[in-house]
């Protein structure tokens, strides 16, 4: 939306684009100018009134103003209006169409800035930025690339060098977007947005040293940029580093304590040094600040799990499964929680849900496999043991403890007696906690 400052930048182009002549018009261009938005307001009133609203000016700053407000419909007709009054100048159109990309009508909007481009007699970058806008919004992710790369070519927008980069992130096309970034951070080198999210593309490129580089540069010019302590943050948490972690949450919480994703990650660093009471506040207090964050849902359940609080986490697991049900690890502890509940029917159908989302997941099968030879079922618990060696195979890295169980369920099937009380598959809580990235 638009503020004071951005309405003093479009005060050149007005005069270029109305010929104020007018005593009535030139009062209330120097009452807009001066920020006097309710006298200004009034005088649009009484000028309106007097001239039957036959004053396109006066309804060109009307629009600004109520744009400005918030008022974004009211902001739509009054540039309805001017460009019924005005149909030949483009500024008209262009204005309607910004009303109509505020909201949210993105069709429309790409087809007044389309008519704005060909009404134009030059370039005009602030009309391809928006149609790469709109574009985006419509989910024609070639075309916006084609409007953002017009725009860079002709100007040093930094928000199309932004959204162009963010596109390519889309596509996984990372190389790209790394380019764009470092095209654009020569021209801003003082911009910490472009400088994280540099950083960021480096880490998900598992390019450590250039993203650790290019955050720390960011933090020598910002000290307390959030995004920047967050995505440090949240890469020292993933590498078991939990007080480091700690204290860069700490310090970057003051401007995001209203973020869900912030204390969903704090309350997974208490998790991993054990202090699961701590652990469990933070998760509810990122529940209750976005009751559908599925991930804070699903690591506060389990949590409890931890803490052998099984309908609990029951309930947590089963609400985040609602909101992803395409998680496998959900479903796995669902199965784990309901085993202890002594529902070992429904826990049998959650393991294999969890294994139907996720084939290779050694949690589930040996699950599984434990439950089936405590019911009896040798013949599909060898079944499943398969399973289960061949996803230890095709996994990069499995829990010691794992294995070893691994090695007590071999054993059993091949006739040597083993017991498996529920005591035993604690051991298998070892799937992974999510960690929310922040943006």
């Amino acid at each position: 939306m638009d503020n004071g400052l951005v309405s003093y930048k479009i005060t050149e182009p007005m005069m270029q684009v109305f010929n104020v002549q007018e005593k009535s018009d030139w009062i209330i261009y120097n009452r807009y100018i001066q920020r006097d938005l309710e006298l200004c307001k009034l005088l649009i009133d009484q000028d309106l009134r007097n001239t039957k609203d036959n004053n396109e000016f006066a309804f060109y700053i009307l629009g600004l103003i109520y744009r400005e407000e918030g008022k974004i419909k009211n902001s739509y007709w009054c540039f309805d209006r001017y460009y019924a009054l005005n149909p030949l100048c483009v500024e008209g159109v262009k204005q309607i169409a910004r009303s109509c990309l505020l909201l949210g009508r993105n069709d429309e909007a790409r087809k007044m800035y389309l008519e704005a481009e060909k009404m134009s007699r030059e370039p005009d970058t602030k009309v391809y930025y928006n149609l790469g806008l709109c574009y985006l919004n419509l989910g024609e992710l070639d075309k916006s690339k084609e409007y953002f790369h017009r725009t860079i070519q002709l100007s040093r927008n930094q928000d199309a060098y932004e959204k162009l980069a963010s596109i390519f992130a889309i596509e996984n096309n990372f190389k790209n977007a790394t380019s764009i970034l470092i095209s654009a951070s020569k021209l801003f080198p003082f911009s910490t947005n472009i400088s994280v999210d540099l950083g960021l593309l480096y880490m998900k490129q598992r390019d450590y040293d250039q993203a650790f580089n290019v955050l720390g540069n960011t933090l020598c010019q910002d000290p307390e940029n959030p995004k920047a302590l967050l995505t440090l943050a949240a890469e020292m948490q993933r590498n078991f580093g939990y007080d480091e972690a700690l204290a860069k949450y700490t310090k970057a919480v003051t401007d995001l304590s209203e973020c869900s994703e912030t204390w969903n990650n704090i309350g997974m660093c208490f998790f991993g040094k054990h202090k699961y009471v701590a652990a469990i506040s933070c998760l509810k207090r990122a529940i209750y600040l976005h009751p559908f964050n599925w991930i804070a849902l699903y690591n506060l359940g389990l949590v409890h799990i931890y803490t052998r609080q099984y309908v609990s986490a029951f309930v947590f697991l089963s609400t985040s499964a609602k909101l992803n049900p395409n998680h496998a690890g959900t479903f796995m502890l669902i199965g784990l929680a309901l085993n202890h509940m002594s529902d070992t029917r429904n826990a049998e159908k959650a393991y294999r849900k969890s294994i139907e989302l996720n084939s290779d997941n050694p949690e589930a099968l040996i699950n599984l496999t434990i439950l089936e030879i405590n019911q009896g079922k040798i013949k599909e618990a060898e079944k499943n043991f398969h399973a289960f060696q061949e996803a230890c195979l095709s996994c990069g890295s499995i829990d010691k403890e794992i294995i070893e169980l691994g090695k007590q369920v071999s054993d059993a099937i091949n006739g040597q007696p083993q017991s498996f009380d529920e005591n035993e598959d604690e051991k298998l809580e070892s799937d992974e906690p999510c960690y929310a990235e922040v943006e």
